[in-house]
This record gives C-alpha cells, structure tokens and sequence, in this order.
C-alpha cells in the first residue's frame, strides 16, 4: 500500500493529540516527513481509513478566502491504544 507510513504517522499522532484538525495533521506529517504529502492525498487517507473517523466541523476565517469549514479528526476507541508507538 502506498499509504502506509503516512497512516502510521496519522495514526501515532492522533494517538499522542485525541484529536486534530487536518490542518494540523497537515503541518505535522509535512514537518516531520521527508517528502510529505498534499492536502488532498491527506483528506483521502483520513476519510477512508477505517481506524480514523471525523467527530467534527469547524469554521475557519482567513483574510482572502472567507469562512470555510474543516474536519476534525480522531482514532475510533478501539484504535486508541498506548502500545501503538512506534
């Protein structure tokens, strides 16, 4: 699977936060990954990951763009778990 140390790295980090907007998981998989990855390819990953689900929207103001709604992201309880570290 293509995806795979990106997921690890969602997953690890959703694990360490509880939650995390895709922004946020954004920054942190660009920032400590080589090559990272583009928004879309995130948003792709994070939606059709069985163990990652969306709890929420909320609305983000910039000064060019407006308002605009974003996901907020975290581990189904079952995933939840502190021996995930890798």
């Amino acid at each position: 699977m293509r995806t795979t140390r990106l997921r690890e790295k969602i997953k690890k980090f959703l694990n360490e936060r509880g939650q995390a907007n895709t922004t946020e998981i954004l920054e942190h998989v660009n920032s400590t990954m080589r090559h990272g990855t583009t928004p879309q390819q995130l948003g792709n990953v994070l939606s059709k990951d069985k163990d990652i689900r969306k709890i929420a929207t909320t609305k983000r103001g910039g000064a060019l763009s407006g308002r605009y709604e974003i996901c907020v992201w975290t581990l189904r309880e079952d995933e939840r778990n502190p021996g995930l570290q890798r």
